[in-house]
């Protein structure tokens, strides 16, 4: 199989249909599966993934049962991903579908992984300056030549996601790029249009950086 979608859900059902639509038509390749990994969603999510898998056999359904967050969520995907390139993107439509060649080009070039840069971000200034934050302190600590190391819009050879996947644990999600680049894989970034988030509200809050930060101190002290 060439190309496995890693797609974690929670409460994001209004755009999960046109969110599909977009892949199958600019992935390029009949040759994909799309898995959507309910994250304990109460907004009636799983019955539109339900009914998306009868509509297109790539589509696959994985439930968590509970809400256990997107680390567990893009675990579960990456566990089950059976193509040589593994995506991952939000479900919110703010990732669009039409970037994923930019993706598959710069794997071609040579990387292992590929990150977007929301270079243009759509989304409230407050969380727009925490990344910002973030992202540097990563970057410093790290030594990791990106802009944009938490963006969920990512494209990675399969052996990146399993290697990876077997490490992921608390919120490691935001450092998959940093996990990457310890076992020894060649990182890059492409820039990728950012859209204003259409249905429902974010998820993110002010504890997630700062648990995020946590998380930073414990993987550079090895825990």
């Amino acid at each position: 199989m060439q190309l496995t979608f890693v797609i974690p859900v929670h409460n994001e059902a209004p755009t999960l249909a046109a969110l599909v639509k977009g892949i199958l038509a600019h992935a390029g390749t009949d040759d994909l599966e799309i898995l959507m990994v309910d994250d304990g969603s109460t907004d009636g999510s799983v019955g539109t993934i339900t009914e998306l898998a009868a509509r297109h056999p790539a589509v696959a359904s994985v439930r968590l049962g509970t809400h256990r967050g997107k680390t567990a969520a893009l675990k579960a995907g990456f566990d089950r991903a059976r193509g040589n390139i593994v995506f991952t993107m939000d479900s919110d439509l703010q990732d669009d579908p039409a970037e994923i060649p930019g993706f598959l080009n710069a794997l071609a070039e040579g990387h292992d992984l590929v990150c977007g840069w929301k270079r243009e971000r759509h989304d409230p200034s407050g969380r727009v300056r925490a990344s910002a934050l973030y992202n540097r302190v990563v970057r410093w600590l790290f030594r990791i030549e990106l802009n944009d190391v938490n963006c969920g819009f990512k494209a990675m050879r399969r052996e990146v996601a399993q290697t990876v996947g077997s490490q992921l644990k608390r919120d490691y999600h935001r450092l998959i790029p940093v996990l990457a680049q310890r076992a020894g894989f060649r990182i890059g970034e492409v820039a990728v249009t950012h859209h204003a988030r259409a249905h429902g509200r974010s998820k993110y809050g002010l504890w997630r950086y700062v648990s995020g930060l946590r998380d930073v101190v414990l993987l550079k002290l090895g825990w």
